[in-house]
């Protein structure tokens, strides 16, 4: 069994080097909320062979959370260095620097920048098309659960 998922990860469909863009949707799990933002994104970056890349997305909320029974909305910028295995079954990291903007009904709206770490895996369903499930640690309070659909040029 062990041979056969270390065979399926090495195969000969390897992550070709080059651009790509992708569409993201997923939820925002904010620690204390009743009910998380859904956010939508696009995401756009460049592999090299060697799995090695760079990355940045865009994400925001296409419906409000609700914490203390008001609605809030996150939205986030971020440029990430990645690094993904090769195969058609894939493991993907990433690190690097992200704005996060809350804005919380009749509170306004706050900004913070920092750091921030994922992980996930990648099903690739055509030579230049594949599918990636990840999780991103946003902040101390907040994570998100995203799925997205990534082209290759």
């Amino acid at each position: 069994m062990l041979a056969a998922v270390v065979a399926l990860l090495c195969s000969a469909a390897v992550q070709a080097e080059g651009a790509y863009m992708g569409d993201e949707i997923g939820m925002m799990d904010a620690d204390g909320s009743d009910d998380s933002p859904f956010n939508a994104g696009i995401r756009a970056g460049y592999t090299w062979n060697s799995g090695w890349g760079i990355e940045a997305e865009l994400t925001g909320s296409m419906t409000d959370g609700d914490i203390l029974d008001r609605d809030f909305s996150i939205s986030t910028q971020a440029v990430y260095a990645t690094y993904r295995t090769q195969g058609d079954i894939y493991f993907k990291g990433r690190l690097g620097y992200l704005n996060e903007e809350v804005d919380v009904e009749y509170f306004g709206d706050a900004s913070d920048s920092g750091a921030s770490v994922g992980v996930g895996v990648g099903f690739t369903l055509a030579e230049n098309i594949s599918f990636e499930t990840e999780y991103t640690l946003i902040e101390e309070e907040v994570d998100y659960w995203s799925g997205s659909l990534v082209v290759r040029f």
